[in-house]
């Protein structure tokens, strides 16, 4: 018998219809990489926000921008495609539970996939120009597909913590196509610059033109004001094990 978390409640200001959405999410975790990129995304596409997700375990406060009140994690939407963005990480306590909450609603919307985006951490990010991206799929045959038409790398071995890795873990079981995108990534610094290859591949995936080059021109301003949410962040990631993606697993023989 699966259990309700009755601490989460989606509310579309605008009736979301159709089906067959595509959804990215960019839930704050490894260098900003998710947030950054899917906020990009649903900025430069002019997308508009019809819901947002109301979290009984999120800190009291309210997000204010250009004199206006915002919800913590909203939810955006132009034609077939949906965006989920949060201006807070999901406490470490609730991931599980939210994340099943979470994709009762994307499976409601019978979408065609989910994109989830997120950096994965890299020791070595300072000495990389162009970080390397890298696709984990919730089946062999999709991850084919994209490899094919994007040319991504395939992430093959290692562990993904949080939030990420357990919708890709209900992804699976519920049969929803999903996706991760990741890049090469400071742990626990704003990489605007992880951001921007993720999104080169989201336009390939999406089929749709979308220039980075604003992105990379305030990638200075984006790590200042982002500190906050990072810190907030890295407090989030010890208690999901985020550590652990820098591990590599066990081989069993």
């Amino acid at each position: 018998m699966k259990e309700s978390y009755e601490g989460v409640e989606i509310v579309e200001v605008e009736p979301v219809e159709g089906e067959g959405f595509i959804i990215i999410e960019g839930f704050p975790d490894v260098g900003l990489v998710g947030s950054i990129a899917a906020s990009f995304i649903a900025d430069r596409l002019g997308m508009k926000e019809v819901g947002y997700v109301d979290v009984e375990a999120l800190p009291p406060i309210i997000s204010v921008r250009d004199g206006k009140i915002l919800e913590l994690i909203r939810i955006y939407r132009k034609d077939n495609l949906l965006a989920i963005l949060s201006d807070v990480p999901v406490p470490a306590t609730i991931v599980k539970p939210f994340s099943r909450e979470l994709m009762n609603w994307i499976e409601s919307k019978k979408p065609k996939l989910l994109i989830s985006l997120t950096g994965i951490p890299e020791p070595n990010r300072l000495n990389i120009d162009k970080p390397k991206v890298y696709i984990l799929a919730s089946n062999v045959e999709l991850a084919q597909k994209l490899y094919e038409t994007a040319g991504i790398d395939k992430f093959k071995d290692g562990f993904i913590a949080g939030i990420k890795g357990m919708l890709l873990k209900e992804g699976v079981k519920r049969g929803i196509d999903t996706i991760l995108i990741s890049a090469q990534s400071h742990f626990n610094y704003p990489d605007p610059g992880s951001a921007a290859e993720v999104v080169k591949y989201v336009s390939k995936i999406l089929q749709i033109e979308l220039d980075v080059k604003p992105l990379l021109e305030s990638a200075e301003e984006l790590k200042l004001r982002l500190r906050d949410l990072m810190r907030r962040t890295s407090q989030m990631m010890q208690g999901v094990q985020k550590s652990r993606e820098l591990e590599r697993p066990p081989v069993y023989l």
